[in-house]
C-alpha cells in the first residue's frame, strides 16, 4: 500500500514538470517573431492597367429650338418624360403664319396672271409684226411699180410732145401723177423702216415676259418660305430620348428666328442615353499603352458597389495641355482624351455629368520581371524591396519599376528572376496602401 501512494506521488511531480516545460516552450513561441510573407520575383507577362478619370457622356444631347414667334399654346412634355422621334414637343400659335400663307399665296396667283398676259401681249405684238412687215413690203413693191410706170409715161409723153404728137396737158398730167407717186414711195419706205421700232416693241414684249416668269418664281419662293414658317409653328423631336431641361413654359411667347440672331428659342433639351460613354483623360505616359478596342472596367461614386464593362472606342489624335497657375510655379499637365463606351446591364444608371474612374486593361509585356504590389516600400524617397537571401537574412536594395496593374509591378532594375522578396502587408510605406497607386 505505500508503494501505490509512493508511485502515485511520482507520477503527479512528473505531470506537472512536464507542464512547466510546455508552458515555457509556449510562451518562447509566443515572444518569436512570426516569419514573414514573402513571394518570389518571376518572369512572364504583365498586362498593364491605365488608370483615368473622366466624365459620363450620353450618345447625343440635343437642343431643340422654335423658329416660329407668338403664343406658345401646347407644351406636352416635361423633364424626364420620354420623347419618340417625330413627337409633336411643342406648338405655337399659328394665325399668323396662316395669313402670311394666304398672302402669298394670292401674290402668287396674281403673278402667274401676270405672267399669262405678257405672254399673249408678246404673241401679238409678234404677229402684228409679221403682219405689218408684209403688208408695208407690199405696199413699198407697189408703189416702186407705179412710179416706174409714171416715169415711162412721162418719157414717152415728152417725146411725143416733142413731136407735137400728144398735148402738153396730157405729158404735164402725168407729170404730176409721177411726183405724187414718188411721195407715195417714199412713204412706204419710211413706213418699212418703222418697223424697226415695233421690232424693239416686240423684244421689249418678250423682255417682260422673262420678268413676270422671274416674279412667279420668287412667290413660288415667298410661298414656301410662308409654307415653312407655318411649318416652323409645330416643333417635333428629332431623336429618342428623354427631357434633360424645358425653358419655355406655356402660354409664354417667343420670338421668331428673323429677329432672333441664335436662330430661334431653345425648347428643351433631348439626352440620347441609348450609349453611354465616359469622355476620360489620359496621362502622356500612359497613352501609348492604350489602343481602341482595349477592354476597360468603370466605376463612379454615383453607382457605389458597381463594375461596369466598357470599350475604348475612340483616342484623340491631339494632347491638351493643361497649365496650372500657383504663386510661384506653373506645372504644366499633358493629356490626351479617350472616350470610353459602357457595355453591358445597368448602364443607365451611370448619369450624364458623374464622375468615373475607368481602369483600362491596356498592353501586354512579354518576358519582364514583376513582383507584387505589397514588396515595394518607399524609403527616402526611392523604391525599395527587402530580398530574403538564401541564409535567411534580409537585405534592403533599391529598384527601378515600370509598369503596373492591380497587383504586379514591372521591375526594370535591381532583382533577378527566382529571388525572395518580403511582403510588407499592412505597412503604411507598401505602394500597395492607398495614396501610393
Amino acid at each position: 500500500m505505500k508503494k501505490f501512494w509512493i508511485i502515485l506521488v511520482i507520477l503527479i511531480l512528473a505531470g506537472g514538470a512536464y507542464g512547466a516545460y510546455k508552458y515555457h516552450m509556449a510562451a518562447a513561441d509566443a515572444n518569436k517573431p512570426a516569419p514573414p510573407h514573402t513571394a518570389i520575383v518571376k518572369r512572364g507577362t504583365l498586362s498593364v492597367h491605365v488608370y483615368a478619370t473622366g466624365n459620363v457622356q450620353a450618345n447625343r444631347t440635343v437642343d431643340i429650338k422654335c423658329q416660329a414667334g407668338g403664343e406658345i399654346t401646347s407644351l406636352p412634355f416635361q423633364i424626364g418624360d420620354t420623347v419618340k422621334k417625330g413627337e409633336v414637343v411643342l406648338q405655337v400659335d399659328p394665325t399668323l403664319e396662316e395669313q402670311a400663307l394666304a398672302i402669298a399665296q394670292q401674290n402668287l396667283q396674281q403673278a402667274e396672271l401676270t405672267l399669262q398676259s405678257a405672254q399673249v401681249n408678246y404673241q401679238i405684238a409678234k404677229e402684228n409684226l409679221i403682219t405689218t412687215r408684209q403688208t408695208d413690203e407690199a405696199n413699198l413693191l407697189s408703189a416702186q411699180a407705179q412710179v416706174k410706170n409714171d416715169q415711162l409715161n412721162v418719157q414717152r409723153d415728152a417725146t411725143l410732145l416733142q413731136e407735137k404728137l400728144a398735148p402738153q396737158q396730157t405729158y404735164d398730167n402725168d407729170k404730176t401723177t409721177l411726183v405724187r407717186d414718188q411721195q407715195s414711195l417714199r412713204l412706204a419706205e419710211v413706213q418699212l423702216m418703222q418697223l424697226k421700232t415695233q421690232a424693239l416693241q416686240v423684244k421689249l414684249q418678250k423682255l417682260n415676259v422673262h420678268l413676270d416668269r422671274v416674279a412667279v418664281l420668287i412667290q413660288h419662293a415667298n410661298l414656301k418660305n410662308a409654307q415653312t414658317n407655318l411649318g416652323y409653328c409645330t416643333v417635333t423631336a428629332p431623336i429618342n430620348g428623354a427631357v434633360a431641361n424645358v425653358d419655355v413654359q406655356q402660354g409664354q411667347v417667343i420670338a421668331s428666328a428673323t429677329t432672333n440672331v441664335g436662330g430661334g428659342t431653345t425648347v428643351m433639351t433631348l439626352v440620347d442615353t441609348s450609349h453611354i460613354y465616359i469622355n476620360a483623360t489620359i496621362n502622356e505616359s500612359d497613352i501609348n499603352h492604350v489602343k481602341i478596342g482595349d477592354v476597360s472596367q468603370i466605376t463612379a461614386a454615383g453607382a457605389p458597389g458597381l463594375v461596369f464593362p466598357g470599350r475604348v472606342v475612340l483616342m484623340a489624335p491631339e494632347s491638351i495641355q493643361d497649365q496650372t497657375s500657383g504663386s510661384t510655379s506653373t506645372s504644366n499637365i499633358v493629356t490626351f482624351q479617350a472616350k470610353i463606351e459602357v457595355l453591358g446591364k445597368n448602364k443607365e444608371m451611370l448619369k450624364p455629368g458623374m464622375t468615373a474612374n475607368v481602369t483600362i486593361f491596356a498592353d501586354k509585356l512579354p518576358d519582364v520581371l514583376y513582383i507584387p504590389l505589397q514588396a515595394v516600400v518607399i524609403r527616402h524617397h526611392e523604391d525599395t524591396v527587402t530580398v530574403v537571401t538564401p541564409d535567411g537574412k534580409e537585405v534592403s536594395k533599391g529598384v527601378t519599376l515600370g509598369q503596373r496593374n492591380d497587383t504586379d509591378w514591372q521591375v526594370v532594375a535591381g532583382l533577378k528572376a527566382g529571388q525572395k522578396v518580403v511582403l510588407h502587408l499592412g505597412d503604411l510605406s507598401s505602394m500597395w496602401t492607398p495614396g501610393h497607386h
